[in-house]
C-alpha cells in the first residue's frame, strides 16, 4: 500500500490563490494516470468570481473524491474556500477557510485554527486539488522572491525555473520547497496553467498531452536525481582509514544477548576486529566512543516501495536493507543509485516483481490476461535480476498454481496478497511461499465470499477479527500450515492502527510520537487515516487490532517466521512496528534479532549482512542506549555506517527538515 496516504499528500497538499488572469480561466479537464492506467479525473473552471475543482481517482475501490470551490480577495489570497466529499480510504472530509472581522480561521475534520489576518497569508489546505496548486503558482510567480507565507504555518518557495520545449509546448518545470521533506515539481504553461503534475505513481495530465509525459518525467527525474546526488556528496562520509568503534555494548543477532565493552574494527566495508581488548589504533583511523551506547547490524525493513526520496531517511532511521515488494521497473536504476551512493540509501536486498490479472481492481503495475503472459512475465522479472514474484488480489486463484511453480522453477519466492475469492491455506497448498500483511490471515478464517479486491480486506476484518479464536483447533491447524512449509508472514501490523482505531481528529499511531519533529504540512497529513467506522463498532473495531498483534506473537511462539515491514512512512514506520512487536509481547531481544539475522536469512543475504561478525559487510548502527532493555531507543540512532561510509542520522534530518530525537 506504501503509505498511498503519503505520496497523495506530497502531490496534493498545496493550496491557494492569486486572481491574476482570472477572466480568462478556461475550464481544463485532466486525466489522472495511476502507473499509466486512467484512474480519474481532476476538474478546473472558473464561474461566478469562484474557481471549482474535482478531483477523484479509484485505487482498487479506494481513492478521495473531493469538490472544491475557492473565492480569492483583491491580493489574490483565499478569502473563502470549501472543500467536501471523501478521502482516499472513503471517510467523509469536510473542510473551510474563511476571513471575518480581521480574522483567518480553518476548520476541517482534523483541526481547527484561526489567525490575525493577513491578506497575504496562504491558506494550506490539508484536502487539497491540483486547481489549488495552480493558484498559489500564480502568487508565488508575482512575489519578487517567489516566497508565500502559510496559514496555519510555514512558507513555500519556488526554488528554480527551468524552461523546456516539449512536444510543441513551451513549459516551465517548478522546483517547489515547503510541502514535503524534498522538492515538489510541477509543469506549467505560458499562461501560468499547470501543464502536468508527473511521477512514477500518480501523474494528471490533459489526456491528449499524456504521450508527453513519459518525457516530461524523464527531464523531472534528472533534476531529481542532481537534488539527491548533491545531497550525497555532502552528507556522506568516507573514511580514509579505519574506523575504531570502542568500549561500545554489542548486539549479538544471534543469541540476542548484549556483549559488553567491545572493540569494533571497520576496514574498507568489512568488520575486521571485535575484541574485548585494548588495541592499538592503527595510525589515520577515526575513533567513535561508544560509551553506553549499543551497536547493532543495520536493521531491514522487509515491506517498502522504494523511491528516491525515501533513501535519505532509511539511513537515519538506522535501516541499511530493504525489501522492495513492488515497483516500476525504475527500481533496478534506483538500485545501482543506491549502491553506488550516486544517492543515499540502503540496499535492496529484494526485488519483487509485480503481477495482477487487469480488471477494476487491479493493482497498479504490470497486469495480464491469461497464465502464459504470467509466465513470461516471470521469466521476464528473473532476467532482471528480480528475487521474488507478488501476486495480487485480482489474480485468478486457477493461476496460482502454474505461477507458483514457475517462479520456483527459476529460482525464486512466490508470495503476495491472496487473491480475492481464494483462502491462505489454498494459496499455501498451490506454492505461496510468504504472505504479505496479517489482514491475509484473518481473511482465511471468514469467507471466500468476500471481495479481497475492494477495501473489505479492510474493512471484513475490522468488523470480525476480534471473533477469532487463536487457541481453537482451526487456527492452530492452519499456523501448523505455515510452520511446516516454512511459509513467512510479512505481517505489517501498524498500518492497521490507525485504519481501526483512529477517528479523523486523531493522529495516525504510528507516528504520534514523532509527529512533532516533522514539518508542519507534512504533520497534518498524518490525521484521518481511519476507515469508516460504524456506529457502535468502535470498540470493536480496536479489539480486532489487538487480535492482529496477537496474531503476530501466537505465530511467532508457534515457530512461524514473522518479519517486520511497513509499508509506511519509511524508517519511523519501522521503529513502531518493532515497537509494535513488542506490545504484542515478543521479547525485545527475539523483536531485534527478526529486524536483523532473521531478515537478513529470509532474503538469503546472512552470509554477508544481518550480525556483527567478523568478515561481515560493515552495515551498522550506533544506538544511543539499550532497545534490548527499551525497545524505544532504536528511534535514538546516533550513527548509521552502511556499505563502510558514515552518515550522522541529525545531519541527514536536518537536510529535508526533521528534527533528529535530541
Amino acid at each position: 500500500m506504501k503509505n498511498v496516504f503519503y505520496i497523495v499528500l506530497i502531490m496534493l497538499l498545496i493550496a491557494c490563490s492569486s486572481n491574476e488572469q482570472s477572466n480568462d480561466y478556461d475550464t481544463k479537464n485532466y486525466t489522472v494516470y495511476m502507473r499509466g492506467n486512467i484512474a480519474g479525473t481532476q476538474t478546473s473552471a472558473f464561474a461566478n468570481n469562484t474557481y471549482k475543482y474535482t478531483f477523484t481517482y479509484n485505487d482498487r475501490g479506494r481513492g478521495p473524491e473531493i469538490e472544491q470551490s475557492i473565492t480569492l480577495n483583491a491580493v489574490g489570497s483565499v478569502d473563502a474556500m470549501k472543500i467536501t466529499g471523501v478521502n482516499y480510504l472513503k471517510d467523509t472530509i469536510s473542510e473551510i477557510f474563511k476571513v471575518e472581522n480581521s480574522k483567518a480561521f480553518w476548520e476541517s475534520n482534523s483541526e481547527i485554527g484561526n489567525a490575525n489576518l493577513n491578506e497575504n497569508n496562504f491558506y494550506a489546505s490539508i484536502n487539497g486539488t491540483l486547481g489549488d496548486t495552480e493558484l498559489l503558482i500564480r502568487k508565488l510567480l508575482a512575489t519578487p522572491d517567489h516566497t508565500v507565507n502559510l496559514y496555519p504555518s510555514g512558507k513555500v518557495q519556488i526554488e528554480n525555473i527551468d524552461n523546456f520545449s516539449i512536444g510543441g509546448n513551451d513549459l516551465r518545470l517548478l522546483e517547489i520547497t515547503g510541502f514535503g521533506f524534498t522538492p515538489n515539481y510541477v509543469w506549467i504553461d505560458n499562461d501560468d496553467r499547470v501543464f502536468a503534475s508527473v511521477s512514477s505513481w500518480l501523474t494528471i495530465i490533459e489526456p491528449e498531452n499524456n504521450s508527453l509525459s513519459e518525457e516530461m518525467l524523464a527531464i523531472q527525474t534528472e533534476k531529481e536525481n542532481t537534488f539527491y546526488k548533491t545531497l550525497a556528496e555532502n552528507l556522506t562520509e568516507i573514511p580514509t582509514g579505519k574506523i575504531v568503534i570502542k568500549n561500545v555494548n554489542v548486539f549479538d543477532s544471534h543469541s540476542g544477548a548484549l556483549i559488553p565493552n567491545q572493540n569494533v574494527v571497520v576496514n574498507g566495508n568489512t568488520i575486521e576486529a571485535i575484541t574485548t581488548t585494548e588495541i592499538k589504533v592503527p595510525e589515520g583511523a577515526k575513533i567513535i566512543d561508544g560509551t553506553n551506547k549499543t551497536l547493532l547490524p543495520g536493521l531491514f525493513d522487509n515491506h517498502v516501495h522504494a523511491s528516491r526520496s525515501d533513501g535519505l531517511m532509511h539511513l537515519a532511521a538506522g535501516v541499511t536493507s530493504v525489501r522492495d515488494m513492488a515497483n516500476s521497473r525504475e527500481l533496478i536504476e534506483m538500485r545501482k543509485e543506491f549502491d553506488s551512493n550516486v544517492n543515499i540509501g540502503p540496499r535492496v536486498v529484494t526485488m519483487a516483481g509485480f503481477i495482477d490479472q487487469k480488471g477494476p481492481f487491479a493493482g497498479p503495475g504490470l497486469t495480464i490476461t491469461n497464465v502464459d503472459e504470467g509466465l513470461k512475465a516471470i521469466e521476464d522479472f528473473a532476467k532482471d535480476g528480480y528475487h521474488q514474484i507478488k501476486l495480487y488480489s485480482s489474480i485468478d486463484p486457477s493461476w496460482v498454481k502454474p505461477l507458483a511453480a514457475k517462479a520456483h522453477d527459476l529460482g525464486l519466492k512466490l508470495s503476495g496478497h491472496i487473491p480475492a475469492h481464494m483462502l491462505a491455506e489454498d494459496a499455501i497448498k498451490d506454492g505461496y511461499d510468504e504472505i504479505q500483511h496479517v489482514n491475509m490471515v484473518v481473511l482465511n478464517f471468514l469467507s471466500d465470499s468476500i471481495d479481497s479486491r475492494t477495501p473489505k480486506r479492510f474493512s471484513e476484518v475490522a468488523a470480525h477479527a476480534y471473533k477469532l479464536d487463536l487457541e481453537g483447533p482451526e487456527f492452530q491447524k492452519f499456523a501448523k500450515l505455515l510452520k511446516d512449509k516454512g511459509i513467512e508472514l510479512d505481517a505489517t501490523v501498524s498500518i492497521f492502527e490507525g485504519m481501526f482505531t483512529t477517528t479523523s481528529n486523531e493522529p495516525d499511531p504510528q507516528f504520534s510520537m514523532i509527529l512533532d519533529r516533522l514539518p508542519i504540512q507534512i504533520q497534518r497529513g498524518f490525521y484521518g487515516v481511519g476507515l469508516p467506522i460504524p456506529e457502535g463498532q468502535a470498540e470493536n473495531y480496536k479489539a480486532s487490532f489487538q487480535k492482529l498483534l496477537d496474531i503476530v506473537k501466537t505465530l511467532h511462539d508457534l515457530g512461524v517466521t514473522v518479519i517486520p515491514g511497513t509499508d509506511a512512512m519509511v524508517g519511523f514506520g519501522l521503529h513502531s512496528e518493532l515497537e509494535n512487536y513488542v506490545r504484542a509481547g515478543i521479547s525485545t531481544k527475539d523483536v531485534l534479532i527478526l529486524a536483523t539475522l532473521t531478515s537478513a536469512k529470509n532474503a538469503w543475504v546472512d552470509d554477508e549482512l544481518g550480525s556483527i561478525e567478523v568478515g561481515k559487510l560493515a552495515d551498522l548502527i550506533l544506538v544511543d542506549g539499550n532497545p534490548v532493555n527499551n525497545i524505544s531507543d532504536i528511534r535514538r540512532v546516533e550513527l548509521t555506517i552502511k556499505n563502510g561510509n558514515i552518515y550522522n542520522p541529525k545531519e541527514l534530518y536536518q537536510a529535508i527538515g526533521i528534527k533528529h530525537y535530541k
